[in-house]
């Protein structure tokens, strides 16, 4: 049994995941609604031997498909994503995911159901693998609906990819993120005749801006706050009486950003006393919590990278500097979040969408499936990485 098998196996699928990850791609879907996404991936491990349960967690468009290599061993989680941003399309990647997490997945129940090779032997070592379909991750967080609702605790590691600029390297800390809705309410009045009878909930609103502004220099390094306006005041000559707006926070310490909530929230407050005004303020119903970084699972994967002559960032494991609900993931689980080369513009762009069916994603597709796989095959056979990591994980 040898990685140049279980890659070859992977190399043996790359135009059925590559027209996969296409289909998912012209047919782009989001925030819980990936219902072709969904039945194109579930059909796709069906039909390979995976027992597929369909709508689990809460969510109609999440999955989870397993296979077991006979009984015990370690229960190794592939996570994959499938949901586009709306109005722009597939601009994250995410339509790489999930063929790749299958690709990998299907590649390690072939070379183990295998027996007529040198070192067969190995093909009785118990495990399971156990895919998961994680929607939505743009939007609401699936992943943190689906841990709500006990999903990925059975686990004993996870692992998942995502594409990058070029080259790759291994998630250490993402940020912790919470959404508010703020309604500011105020009094309409003529703003000529008689402004003196307003309150301009507009200006409740601006004062909360600036407060963010003002709270910039007292937050500690690498906090990020932002701030738009979620509907328009109406006329300029009648003081505003409700004014909307959205707020975001993000801390990569998951206890500072409970510490942030309750500044901000005095902000608001403060806001509407200088306004003689009142706010009404609505919490996202998902956090999203920083990932948990492992550096032993890390290790597995980097030397993985180097296996697969991936290029690799010069610092191969560091922090992302954006949100995922893959940290929800994180904190429950010893779990290796790794990126692959796919396109040089930053993410979320028209670039990203251009490239989407390009041999650079294709590419992108066959070294996360590749690098998945590697990692499990050499998870599987030497059980000191599960220790390892459940040590790494639990004093961090």
């Amino acid at each position: 049994m040898s990685k140049e098998a279980l890659f070859q196996c992977i190399d043996e699928q790359g135009e059925a995941l590559f027209d996969m990850a296409s289909r998912i791609f012209d047919h782009p879907e989001g925030g819980g609604k990936e219902y072709a996404a969904a039945e194109l991936l579930e059909n796709a491990l069906e039909a390979e031997g995976f027992q597929v349960e369909r709508g689990i967690g809460g969510l109609e468009t999440a999955f989870r498909a397993t296979w077991s290599n006979g009984i015990g061993g370690p229960n190794i989680g592939i996570l994959g994503e499938y949901d586009a941003l709306a109005d722009r399309g597939h601009a994250c990647g995410h339509h790489l995911q999930t063929p790749a997490a299958i690709g990998a997945a299907v590649a390690m129940k072939k070379i183990f159901e295998t027996t007529d090779f040198p070192g067969a032997e190995s093909a009785g070592v118990p495990f399971t693998i156990t895919v998961y379909g994680t929607p939505a991750e743009e939007t609401f967080g699936g992943k943190i609906t689906m841990a709500k609702n006990g999903c990925f605790s059975e686990l004993d590691i996870a692992l998942g990819t995502h594409a990058c600029g070029k080259a790759a390297f291994v998630g250490a800390r993402s940020m912790a993120l919470r959404t508010f809705r703020v309604t500011f309410k105020g009094k309409s009045s003529h703003a000529a005749g008689a402004p003196y009878n307003g309150r301009s909930a507009a200006d409740a609103m601006l004062l909360s801006f600036n407060g963010i502004e003002f709270m910039r220099e007292h937050v500690k390094d690498g906090t990020r706050m932002h701030y738009t306006i979620a509907e328009t005041f109406g006329p300029s000559n009648v003081v505003p009486a409700v004014a909307r707006a959205n707020y975001t926070l993000r801390s990569k310490d998951n206890a500072y950003l409970s510490e942030l909530e309750e500044r901000f929230r005095k902000i608001i407050q403060g806001a509407c006393l200088m306004t003689e005004t009142e706010a009404e303020i609505l919490t996202s119903e998902n956090t999203f919590a920083a990932r948990k970084p492992n550096l032993a699972l890390a290790e597995v994967a980097v030397e993985n990278l180097r296996q697969l002559g991936v290029p690799i960032d010069r610092e191969s494991v560091r922090d992302s500097g954006g949100s995922t609900d893959f940290g929800n993931v994180s904190v429950i689980v010893p779990s290796a979040l790794v990126y692959l080369p796919y396109c040089a513009a930053s993410g979320h762009s028209q670039e990203w969408v251009d490239a989407g069916k390009t041999e650079s994603a294709k590419s992108c597709l066959m070294n996360s499936a590749k690098v998945m796989a590697g990692m499990m095959y050499d998870i599987v056979l030497n059980p000191e990485l599960v220790k390892n990591a459940q040590e790494q994980f639990d004093t961090e």
